[in-house]
């Protein structure tokens, strides 16, 4: 008697648990597909906005903004050769997401930054795992086009940053190359 007993309050619970957990969803499925298009569409927007600006006063573009995933605009030269995989190298950054105004309007809001620092993000070039001193694979991307001194500006889709669905804008210095 007791297993039954057991037995059927194990059901009766399992029961209760599930369906507390399926009224709790209340339809909140993260569409995917859908958030994708949304910040594609975010980001070209912002692009429509500054994208001849940017272009007229860079030295260098990497345009790959038809899958709206990376866009660097070189806006000083640097000197020397490119970052070499393997090697260490120091930039400072500012970080923006590209976000819209109450009227619909997108533009960019600074988030983080280390210029206030003393000294410069440092890593090796192509470590992309951020738990082990790496850096965001777009941003990682973006050095290896640099030099020592080099200023870029780079847009960013979250598949090359963290996959939160939230364009990146990225203000990079080379200032520190590993010889």
């Amino acid at each position: 008697m007791k297993r039954i007993s057991l037995k059927h309050t194990l059901i009766v619970l399992i029961i209760i648990v599930t369906a507390s957990f399926n009224a709790c969803d209340d339809g909140y499925r993260i569409n995917t597909k859908e958030m994708i298009r949304e910040e594609e569409q975010l980001m070209a927007d912002y692009l429509d906005i500054v994208h001849d600006t940017l272009k007229n006063v860079s030295y260098n573009v990497i345009d790959t903004a038809e899958d709206n995933s990376f866009l660097y605009f070189e806006l000083k030269q640097g000197a020397g050769d490119s970052v070499q995989v393997g090697k260490a190298v120091g930039f400072r950054y500012m970080y923006f997401e590209i976000v819209r105004d109450t009227a619909g309007i997108p533009f960019i809001y600074s988030y983080a930054s280390n210029y206030e620092s003393d000294s410069p993000f440092t890593y090796v070039v192509g470590n992309t795992n951020t738990y082990q001193g790496g850096i965001y694979p777009g941003i990682d991307i973006a050095i290896r086009n640099m030099a020592y001194g080099t200023k870029a500006r780079v847009f960013l889709r979250s598949s090359l940053w963290n996959n939160d669905y939230t364009p990146r804008v990225a203000d990079l210095e080379v200032t520190y190359v590993e010889k």
